[in-house]
């Protein structure tokens, strides 16, 4: 027997789904959020609390973004809690730093400092990778369901297809194949997207371009970003489990419609199941019924590189003069957009009563195969600095504290700890936490950008994760969050719309 029964069940702590559940729990339905595979927001770093990541929201004046923020009624509190940053993107080798922005003469006077003798080729080909991601604003805008659902979704992005490049299209033509703009905007797409580098097409690249050159907004951090939307889930009734872990799928009478879960060993009912996690988990839940459809899409998609980050904490003294809030640097050209040899630099903002405590983040990707190897994270870690004093060549000098939630290592404490209550003594082990995966898939991706379907095979339940459109990065967060919740419950406004041409028709 149900111990208690909701419409929607949300399982898992991915982005997408909290936002899948936000909007079906504004649009009037009993929503429940199990987050039980979510791992903390902070950790603990010796003396200080550190956040595991930066709290990036893409441009909100963006259809994808504006209307979940205008349906949940976030739209004020964005311009007003998170700033856009300025300028929206550096890319830094060892021997060019370019500061984009969303105003095209500063970009313009940017190339010609630095690439006196082809500024104007380096200027069209970023025009042609704006123009290319301008062709995608009305599909991501649109109410279509992404990856597309059926026939008609399936023939409108065909449509989209038409009107944009060849896949083996090289946008970033005549540059060479070494070229620092070439390595900058690859190195963007891999760090942006959730494809791996070697997954990553040039419609990536042009989308993750013109979604960086806009600017980014930011809060203190992840956990700021993401109780937004739990704030709002609590506002609409919606109901939120931390402790609860999924362990089992109940059938009546051939209908999936309850989840068993633990420690109370409870049955919950539900008539959607939105799975905010990895098709492997939900492979795993499922068993033997795992239809056919779950099973392709499991085997079709693994991890390529994982994500490893470095948290530092800073006085504002150990920023170099002129360094932007978001940095792409690039060591070598020749060379992949992986470990220390391609990172980016995110500067977050102080805490209001510690203004002389800047959080930064320093993130990279490290190959899956060696990923889950502690002592190779700790080569990483090792090499990570020593191109970061290249960057921000005093910055040790004004360091608090350094640490990393994957590796395993204790935390470095920096000359700006001293005085600090838990300096002595040798500092702990962070206990590592898993990585987020950058992916690579054989399934056919929609437009480049998409990898696993909503769908399932079983009927009424749902992927929502950052495996429907890893190739928007946080983008697709909330595309793949929008697309599901039209699949459940349309937006108010539809439904109005709707009456009245059912009235005029009556009529």
């Amino acid at each position: 027997m149900d111990t208690n029964y909701f419409d929607v069940v949300v399982c898992g702590s991915e982005l997408a789904g909290l936002i899948a559940a936000s909007l079906l729990g504004r649009r009037g339905l009993r929503v429940l959020l199990c987050r039980h595979d979510g791992t903390p927001a902070t950790f603990p770093a010796g003396p200080y609390t550190l956040a595991r990541e930066p709290g990036s929201l893409p441009p909100p004046d963006s259809e994808p973004i504006a209307r979940v923020l205008r349906e949940l009624g976030h739209a004020q509190i964005i311009r007003r809690r998170a700033p856009q940053t300025q300028p929206s993107l550096q890319f830094v080798s060892r021997q060019h730093r370019v500061d984009f922005s969303s105003t095209l003469e500063a970009v313009v006077a940017e190339l010609a400092r630095e690439f006196p003798a082809e500024h104007a080729t380096i200027e069209g080909i970023l025009g042609r990778l704006r123009a290319t991601s301008a062709i995608l604003d009305p599909l991501l805008g649109s109410d279509m369901t992404l990856p597309p659902q059926g026939f008609w979704e399936r023939r409108d992005v065909s449509r989209v297809q038409a009107q944009l490049p060849p896949p083996e299209t090289d946008l970033l033509a005549p540059l060479g194949p070494y070229h620092p703009i070439r390595a900058g905007i690859a190195a963007l797409g891999a760090l942006s997207s959730g494809f791996a580098p070697a997954d990553i097409g040039s419609l990536v690249q042009a989308r993750a371009y013109d979604v960086a050159r806009r600017g980014f907004h930011r809060l203190a951090s992840e956990a700021d970003l993401r109780a937004l939307f739990l704030d709002k889930l609590g506002t609409f009734s919606g109901e939120i489990r931390e402790q609860v872990v999924p362990t089992e799928l109940v059938w009546r009478r051939g209908n999936l419609n309850g989840l068993r879960v633990r420690p109370r060993n409870e049955t919950i009912g539900f008539g959607r199941l939105l799975w905010a996690g990895s098709a492997a988990s939900l492979l795993a839940l499922a068993g033997g019924e795992a239809p056919r459809r779950l099973r392709e899409t499991v085997s079709a998609i693994r991890p390529a590189c994982f994500r490893y980050t470095l948290c530092l904490l800073l006085r504002p003294e150990g920023l170099p003069e002129g360094m932007g809030p978001r940095v792409v640097v690039v060591k070598d050209p020749a060379k992949p957009s992986i470990e220390e040899n391609a990172f980016t630099i995110t500067v977050g903002l102080p805490p209001p009563r510690q203004p002389h405590h800047i959080p930064v983040w320093v993130e990279c990707l490290v190959p899956a195969s060696a990923g889950e190897s502690l002592g190779y994270l700790s080569v990483v870690r090792a090499r990570l600095r020593e191109e970061l004093l290249r960057v921000m060549p005093f910055h040790d000098r004004h360091l608090h504290v350094i640490a990393s939630p994957h590796d395993g290592l204790p935390p470095e404490l920096g000359p700006a700890a001293a005085g600090e209550p838990g300096r002595r003594g040798r500092l702990p082990g962070v206990p590592p936490t898993a990585m987020t995966p950058a992916l690579s898939c054989d399934v056919e991706r929609a437009l480049g950008l998409g990898a696993a379907s909503h769908g399932t095979g079983l009927k009424n339940v749902y992927l929502v994760s950052g495996e429907n459109l890893p190739g928007l990065g946080r983008e697709g967060h909330f595309v793949s969050a929008w697309g599901v919740a039209r699949l459940i419950a349309e937006p108010a406004h539809h439904k109005a719309v709707r009456r009245r041409e059912i009235l005029i028709e009556e009529i």
